[in-house]
C-alpha cells in the first residue's frame, strides 16, 4: 500500500473516531493542547524525508495522518466548543454519602471512572457527599472504617456500554469534610476535572488520567502535601499558594510548561526559592506524554 494511501486512511479513521467518541463523551476535553504540539509536524516531515526509501516511511505516513486528524479535530472542537447537542432524556440522578464523626482523623478516597466531568468543590458536614448526573453515572460506593481512619471506594459501576440514542453523560460533584487528613487517589479517562482542594487538609494526591483538561487547586491546610501525576496528552493547571514552598520534578521533555515562580535547580527539577525553609511544602512529581502543564501561584 502506498504511503499516501496510509496517511489518508489513518487520517479519516482517526478524525471519524474522534468525532464519534467525543459525541458519546468517551473523550471530554477542550483539545487546546493541539496548539502545544504543532512542532511535531516538522519532526514527522523530517522523518519522511530521511526515511523516504525505508520500511519506516509507512509508519511515519500513518503517524502523520493521525497527527493531522488530531490537529484538525482540535481546531474544529475549540472553534465550535459552545455547541451543545445534548438532551436531558433518560438522565439519572444519584446521591452517595457517608456521615462524619469526630473519631475520624484520616480519610482516603479511591476514585475510579471513565470519561466525564468531575468536580471537587465546597465542604460538607458529612465525611463525603457525592451527586452524580447522567445516563452513564451509576457508581459503586463503599466505605470501611478502622480505628481513626475511613476508606472510601467510589468507582463507576458500568464496565461495558452500548451506544444509546442520546449523548452519554457522566457528571460527578464531590464534597468533602474539611476536618480529616485526606489521601486522594483519582483515576479517570478522558475528562474535564475541576478539583478545588484548597479547603482540605490533603497529605497525598495521586492523579492518573488520559487526554484530559484538569484544574487542580491546592491549599495550605496541611504542612506537607505530595502530588503524583501520571498523564497522557493532557492539559493540567495547578494553583499553589504563594506562602507554600513548591518543588516540581519529572520528565517534561515533550511538555509545554509555564512554571510561575519556580526555578530550575537540576535536570528535571524545579523549586521555589524558599522551598527548603518553607513551613508549608508542596511536592509535585509528574510523568506524562505530550501535554500542557502550568503552575500558578496565588
Amino acid at each position: 500500500m502506498k504511503s499516501k494511501q496510509l496517511s489518508w486512511g489513518f487520517f479519516l479513521i482517526t478524525i471519524g473516531s474522534l468525532f464519534l467518541l467525543t459525541k458519546y463523551n468517551f473523550i471530554n476535553t477542550d483539545f487546546s493542547f493541539v496548539w502545544d504540539i504543532w512542532p511535531l509536524i516538522f519532526i514527522l516531515w523530517g522523518g519522511l524525508i530521511i526515511f523516504k526509501n525505508t520500511i519506516a516511511k509507512p509508519i511515519l505516513s500513518s503517524l502523520t495522518g493521525i497527527y493531522l486528524a488530531v490537529m484538525l479535530f482540535g481546531i474544529v472542537s475549540n472553534t465550535f466548543s459552545n455547541f451543545d447537542w445534548t438532551n436531558d432524556y433518560n438522565q439519572v440522578y444519584q446521591t452517595y454519602a457517608e456521615d462524619y464523626n469526630d473519631s475520624i482523623k484520616y480519610a482516603e478516597l479511591d476514585f475510579k471512572s471513565g470519561a466525564g466531568y468531575f468536580e471537587i468543590a465546597e465542604t460538607t458536614d458529612k465525611l463525603i457527599l457525592c451527586n452524580s448526573y447522567g445516563s452513564w453515572a451509576d457508581y459503586d460506593f463503599e466505605t470501611s472504617k478502622t480505628d481513626s481512619s475511613c476508606y472510601i471506594d467510589l468507582r463507576l459501576e458500568k464496565n461495558t456500554f452500548n451506544f444509546p440514542i442520546n449523548k452519554v453523560k457522566n457528571n460527578l460533584l464531590i464534597n468533602l469534610n474539611e476536618k480529616p487528613v485526606w489521601d486522594i487517589d483519582l483515576n479517570f479517562g478522558a475528562a474535564k476535572a475541576k478539583l478545588d482542594l484548597s479547603h482540605y487538609r490533603v497529605r497525598n494526591i495521586q492523579l492518573n488520567t488520559g487526554a484530559s483538561n484538569v484544574i487542580l487547586k491546592l491549599g495550605d491546610k496541611y504542612d506537607s502535601t505530595d502530588v503524583d501525576i501520571d498523564i497522557g496528552a493532557a492539559k493540567i493547571k495547578i494553583y499553589v499558594p504563594k506562602n507554600s514552598g513548591c518543588r516540581l520534578e519529572g520528565d517534561m521533555v515533550l511538555m509545554s510548561r509555564d512554571l510561575d515562580g519556580l526555578k530550575k535547580v537540576d535536570s528535571d527539577l524545579y523549586e521555589t526559592p524558599d522551598y527548603e525553609n518553607a513551613q508549608k511544602k508542596i511536592s509535585i512529581r509528574i510523568n506524562g506524554g505530550v501535554s500542557s502543564f502550568k503552575i500558578i501561584r496565588y
